[in-house]
Parts: C-alpha cells; sequence; structure tokens
C-alpha cells in the first residue's frame, strides 16, 4: 500500500520538489526517478549530458585519474590549472584540490609545476587556514636544492610567505632559503634574490637582517667574478639602508665599501650610490 502510494507520489513530482536541483539537471533528474526503469538513463548516458562538461567538474573528474598519468601530461595540466581555480568553490580548492597537488610535493620534478598552484591557493586563505593546511606540506619543499626553479618561485612570492608564515618559521624556513640563494653557485639566482630582497626588506626582523642577511649580501660582492653580481649586491644594499640604523652603516657598510677588489665604472657608480 505504501509503495503503491509513493509510486503514484513519484509520477505527480511537482516542480518545487526539485527547486534545489541546478536548472540544467531538473530534466535529467526527472528521467532518473522514472517509475519506468527503461525510461530512466543509465550512468553512462548522465555523465555526458552537457552540465558535467563545465570546467570545473572536468577538473575534479582529471585529478581522479592523476596517478594514471605521467609527468609530461600532469606538467601539461598543472600549468593550466591557475586559469582554472578562480572558477572553482573555495571549498572545493581546499578539500579536494589542495591535498591532491600536496600529495605531488614527493616527486621533485613536479614541483615546479605544482608550487604555483599552491601558492596561488594561500593567497586566497586566511592566515590560518595557510598555517594549518599549507605550511607544514611547504616545510620539506623550503629544503630542497633542486630542481633550481623551486627556489625561484619562492623568492618571487617571498611577500606572500613573509605576511602570511608566523615569525618561528620565517626564522627557520623562509630566511635560510634566502641565504641558500644568495651562496648558490648560479648566478642567475644571485641576481633574482639581490633584486628580489629589497621588495621584502621592510618585513624581516631587524636582528635577521643585521646578523645573517647584510653579512651575506657583503660575502657575494667580495666573493663572486660576476660583474653583475657585484654591482647588484651594491644596489641591493643601498636600497636597504633606510631599513638599518645610521651606526651600523658607519661601522659596517662603509668600511666593506673600501674592500671591493674591482674598480670598473659600473661598481664605481654603486659603490658613489
Amino acid at each position: 500500500k505504501s509503495f503503491s502510494r509513493q509510486l503514484d507520489q513519484l509520477s505527480r513530482l511537482g516542480p518545487s520538489s526539485l527547486a534545489r536541483i541546478p536548472e540544467e539537471v531538473r530534466e535529467h533528474v526527472k528521467l532518473l526517478l522514472n517509475v519506468t526503469p527503461t525510461v530512466r538513463p543509465d550512468a553512462d548516458q548522465m555523465t555526458k549530458i552537457p552540465f558535467f562538461d563545465d570546467v570545473g567538474a572536468v577538473t575534479l573528474q582529471y585529478f581522479d585519474t592523476l596517478f594514471q598519468r605521467d609527468n609530461l601530461q600532469k606538467s601539461q595540466f598543472f600549468k593550466g590549472l591557475p586559469k582554472v581555480l578562480p572558477k572553482l568553490p573555495k571549498r572545493v580548492i581546499v578539500q579536494r584540490i589542495l591535498p591532491c597537488l600536496t600529495s605531488e610535493f614527493v616527486n621533485p620534478d613536479m614541483v615546479p609545476f605544482v608550487l604555483p598552484n599552491v601558492l596561488l591557493i594561500a593567497e586566497e586563505c586566511t592566515k590560518e587556514e595557510y598555517v594549518k593546511l599549507i605550511l607544514p606540506e611547504l616545510g620539506p619543499v623550503f629544503k630542497q636544492q633542486e630542481p633550481i626553479q623551486i627556489l625561484l618561485i619562492f623568492l618571487q612570492k617571498m611577500d606572500l610567505l613573509l605576511t602570511k608564515t608566523p615569525p618561528d618559521e620565517i626564522k627557520n624556513s623562509v630566511l635560510p632559503m634566502v641565504y641558500r640563494a644568495l651562496e648558490a653557485p648560479s648566478i642567475q639566482i644571485q641576481e633574482l634574490c639581490l633584486n628580489i630582497i629589497p621588495t621584502f626588506a621592510n618585513l624581516i626582523d631587524y636582528p635577521s637582517m643585521k646578523n645573517a642577511l647584510i653579512p651575506r649580501i657583503k660575502n657575494a660582492c667580495l666573493q663572486t667574478s660576476s660583474l653583475a653580481v657585484r654591482v647588484n649586491s651594491l644596489v641591493c644594499l643601498g636600497k636597504i639602508l633606510e631599513y638599518l640604523d645610521k651606526w651600523f652603516v658607519l661601522d659596517d657598510i662603509l668600511p666593506f665599501l673600501q674592500q671591493i677588489p674591482s674598480k670598473e665604472p659600473a661598481v664605481l657608480m654603486g659603490i658613489l650610490g
């Protein structure tokens, strides 16, 4: 008796019953609820409806098959992901996509492709979400030396890292990465680092600046064989002078200028500046 009553209700479904279902799929759901089995579409037919061609849905489906893909396919997918992320709800990004991305951190070759997406998500997260969900995953990546692009990506996002990371972690994880960049064998990395330091110098605590950062900039300037690194070191020091106290400049920076071993015009201009 109950069965036939419910059957009757099902065959007289009003618009209000399906009001909470997206309009584009309402008719398809109506068919799924049809009492006649032959009228109901099967799972395969359902996946073919335009509603599931949505870029977000396709992205999530791709994530579900990620483990089957090779590195080349994954890298292409991750490169295109920044265009898709803004179209997805934050809850989906944090709960579904972020864990898939961070699980790729174990594969060093994939990190340069995954990391920009993780940092993009970090920008949209609150400080609390970042500390809880993202920072623990970034810890091991901060220490990775290879591939070199990892360091480049972090350097370009330094303002994000310094504003959202707690002071202890900045001291233990973020700044050591900057120090490593200054001591890197790659001239390109050293140059990029020296160019970027002034953009976030105001966020570095004074003891770290005075005791760890400045000595390394001076070292880079004195020991390099590259004119570009030497000049960039001087330009960098010039730009961060405003964050140093006068006595430190008089006692530490000015005497150092006399130790610089080369006298090319660009170096002299840097010293004069």
